[in-house]
């Protein structure tokens, strides 16, 4: 799986930086400064156009990338593969439908202000495109979810000459009729799309000011002075509860997971009580279970979708204890990669996964709406293994080698 990279200038002293994909924290390695990325309307790419391109008057295609896990709920079972694709985000009869292995084999740049030609505004929503991704990998009519999705706008450039549209980049005209009409003529009258540039948070704790911690790709920073974690809004930092389970084991490695309550309208699950009775568990209904809130659980790191589904529901239908201290550990920790608004979306898929009669269910599961009213992140203790991951209560392992799989996601 080849990683998409992005060249960029450090915003502090504007030295070369090559980025992957996945990346969201800047690393300076001149001028050492640590910035979180993010971008309110999802992020915006360029393929840049040669430089012999440059007199020419541009035009800019908007394209969609999305990668990510679909997931078909059937009465047969759950079916999920992996997406990876470019699509066309106009409305626009004859220009290329994808991007190909373009973006792999150039770097791409952040869209930014000033930049010459004229970019054009998607004609096709976002939704739609991730709506249809999943349904034409699914390929049925059952509940179907998208989960841990990357959307980004990539534009890719082009140029009129002699009335042919042709490709800046290859130089070349593009298979199309050589007169503006039909679908040329929309092109000159799109609309264009406006620039939403990147955004920098420095990657200071905003309660005492110390250095956060994080991987490349992490969507969560900690500060080890306050015992504080901290998520990037598009207007700043947004505190992230957490906890971490206790251990006696002396060498062991912390995998994150969000322990999520909410609100399921449509559908009565509010208990303890109320999973039990829906997915049939082998479990005695008692006045504890009816008093106590379910929780859902979903993995806060990306992996390949089975073992997502597999861990999902363990933890769901065991339903561990979230408490523990808010104090990160001495020993490593896996990086949150996978938000909260990706976690909420994996309920239903879970309780599908969890009824032993999804015919019955899966009607049910398609109209009910979810809401996340609280969630906490919990950092769970494993045992290491050669190859494995071993957690440390339930006695399931995880392979190592997919969490490796999961950073490329």
């Amino acid at each position: 799986m080849n990683a998409w990279q992005i060249e960029h200038q450090c915003p502090q002293c504007g030295a070369p930086v090559l980025l992957d994909e996945t990346d969201r924290l800047l690393n300076c390695k001149f001028c050492r400064t640590r910035l979180l990325m993010t971008a309110p309307e999802g992020f915006r790419y360029l393929l840049p156009p040669p430089a012999d391109a440059t007199g020419r008057e541009l035009l800019f295609l908007p394209y969609w990338r999305l990668k990510g896990a679909s997931y078909d709920c059937r009465p047969s079972g759950i079916v999920s593969r992996f997406v990876d694709t470019s699509t066309l985000a106009l409305d626009a009869a004859g220009l290329p439908r994808s991007l190909g292995v373009r973006p792999q084999a150039m770097k791409l740049k952040f869209r930014a202000a000033g930049q010459a030609g004229r970019f054009l505004e998607p004609g096709v929503p976002c939704r739609e495109v991730v709506r249809a991704a999943a349904a034409q990998a699914a390929g049925g009519d059952g509940l179907q979810e998208f989960i841990g999705e990357m959307v980004s706008l990539i534009h890719t450039p082009v140029y009129f000459d002699r009335n042919a549209l042709c490709d800046a980049i290859l130089n070349r005209p593009l298979p199309l009729a050589d007169d503006r009409t039909g679908a040329l003529t929309a092109l000159l009258d799109a609309p264009a799309h406006p620039t939403a540039a990147v955004r920098f948070l420095p990657a200071q704790c905003p309660r005492c000011g110390w250095d956060l911690g994080g991987e490349r790709d992490s969507l969560v920073l900690t500060c080890r002075n306050c015992q504080s974690a901290w998520a990037g809004r598009n207007d700043g930092w947004e505190e992230v509860a957490f906890r971490v389970l206790p251990t006696a084991a002396g060498q062991v490695f912390y995998l994150p997971f969000w322990r999520m309550q909410a609100r399921l309208d449509g559908l009565e699950m509010r208990t303890f009580a109320d999973l039990i009775r829906f997915a049939n568990l082998p479990r005695v209904v008692t006045p504890a279970f009816a008093a106590a809130p379910v929780h859902f659980w979903s993995p806060a790191f990306k992996i390949n979708p089975a073992q997502f589904l597999r861990w999902a529901r363990q933890l769901t239908a065991a339903q561990p204890d979230g408490e523990g201290a808010a104090q990160f550990p001495e020993a490593s920790r896996h990086p949150v990669t996978l938000p909260l608004s990706e976690a909420g979306e994996s309920i239903r898929v879970t309780l599908a996964n969890l009824t032993p009669n999804r015919r019955q269910a899966l009607p049910l599961l398609k109209e009910t709406r979810v809401t996340v009213e609280a969630a906490r992140l919990v950092y769970h203790p494993f045992l290491i293994g050669r190859s494995e991951l071993l957690h440390e209560r339930l006695r399931l392992t995880l392979d190592r080698a997919a969490l490796a799989y999961g950073s490329k996601l």
